[in-house]
C-alpha cells in the first residue's frame, strides 16, 4: 500500500533514531530546569524515554496512517493464536541464551574492564525496586521493540533482503544501547528477536520475549547483586555448556520456524 512507502531505509532510520536522542537531551534539559534531576541510570529517567518516543510514534503514525494495532500486529494471524504458539519455543530460546549469550557479554567485560562509574550507573538502575520491574520489564520492551522492530525493521523488510534487514536492524539496536558491554548482547538477541518479528509478523512475540529475557537477567542480578559487574568475579561456562544450551537456543528458533511455516500456509 501507498502509506508503506513511508516505513524508513538505512537513512531514514538512523535520522529518527538521531532526532531520538536529540529528543530525549531536550526533555532531560526541561526536567532539569524544573528542578527534576535524574541521576545516572535512575529507573525514574525511562519517563524521558517514553516521553520522547510518544514523540516519534505519535509523528510517524501521523504521516504514514497506520493504527497502533496494524503497528503491533500486521499478521492475519490472531494475536492470541500467535502467542500462543509462541510461549513455548520463545521461552527455549530466551532461557537457554542466558548461558552462551551471557559470556558473549563476560568475555567483553573481561577484555574491557568496566570503571567504577558504569558499575554504579548499571547498580542504580537495577536496584529500583518496583520501579526497576516496570522500567525493564515492562516499559523497556514495548518501546524497543515498536521502534526497532515495528517500525525500523519493517521498513528494512521492505526496502531489503530479510537477513540485510534483520542484521542491519539488529546493528542499530545494539548501537543505540551507547554501552560497549551491552552492545554484542543486543545485537545477537535483536538478530532472534528480528527473526522471529519476520516469521510471526507481530510484536506480540517480540515483546514476550524481550521482557522475558529482561525479567530472567534481573532475577540473576538480584541473586548475586554484588558480583554481577565485576569482571574479576566473573565466571565463564564449560565450552560444553555453551555448546549445549546454543543447540538448544537452536532447536528453539527451528521449532518456532515449522510452528510458524504451517500457519503461515494456511
Amino acid at each position: 500500500m501507498q502509506r508503506y512507502k513511508y516505513f524508513p531505509e538505512i537513512w531514514g532510520a538512523i535520522a529518527i533514531l538521531a532526532c531520538l536522542l536529540m529528543l530525549e537531551i531536550l526533555i532531560s534539559t526541561a526536567f532539569y530546569d524544573a528542578g527534576v534531576i535524574f541521576a545516572c541510570g535512575d529507573p525514574r529517567s525511562m519517563t524521558v524515554v517514553v516521553l520522547a518516543n510518544g514523540i516519534v510514534f505519535s509523528t510517524f503514525m501521523k504521516i504514514t496512517g497506520i493504527e497502533y494495532k496494524d503497528l503491533f500486529h500486521p499478521s492475519s494471524n490472531s494475536v492470541s493464536s500467535t502467542l500462543i504458539v509462541s510461549v513455548i519455543p520463545l521461552a527455549i530460546i530466551v532461557i537457554s541464551s542466558l548461558w552462551w549469550l551471557g559470556d558473549i557479554e563476560n568475555y567483553i567485560a573481561l577484555l574491557f574492564p568496566q570503571d567504577l562509574a558504569s558499575i554504579n550507573m548499571l547498580n542504580r538502575l537495577l536496584d529500583g525496586g518496583f520501579i526497576t520491574v516496570i522500567a525493564i520489564c515492562v516499559i523497556a520492551p514495548f518501546v524497543e521493540e515498536m521502534l526497532f522492530r515495528g517500525i525500523i525493521l519493517r521498513g528494512f523488510l521492505i526496502h531489503y533482503s530479510p537477513i540485510n534487514a534483520i542484521v542491519a536492524s539488529s546493528a542499530l539496536f545494539g548501537l543505540i544501547h551507547l554501552n560497549i558491554y551491552q552492545i554484542p548482547g543486543a545485537f545477537v538477541f535483536g538478530c532472534i528477536i528480528g527473526y522471529v518479528f519476520y516469521l510471526s509478523k507481530s510484536l506480540w512475540p517480540c515483546i514476550f520475549a524481550h521482557s522475558l529475557a529482561n525479567a530472567l537477567s534481573y532475577l540473576l542480578y538480584i541473586d548475586n547483586s554484588e558480583a554481577y559487574f565485576l569482571s574479576k568475579n566473573v565466571e565463564f561456562n564449560s565450552f560444553i555448556l555453551n555448546a549445549l544450551t546454543f543447540c538448544i537456543s537452536v532447536f528453539g528458533m527451528y521449532l518456532f520456524y515449522r510452528i510458524f511455516s504451517v500457519k503461515n500456509e494456511r
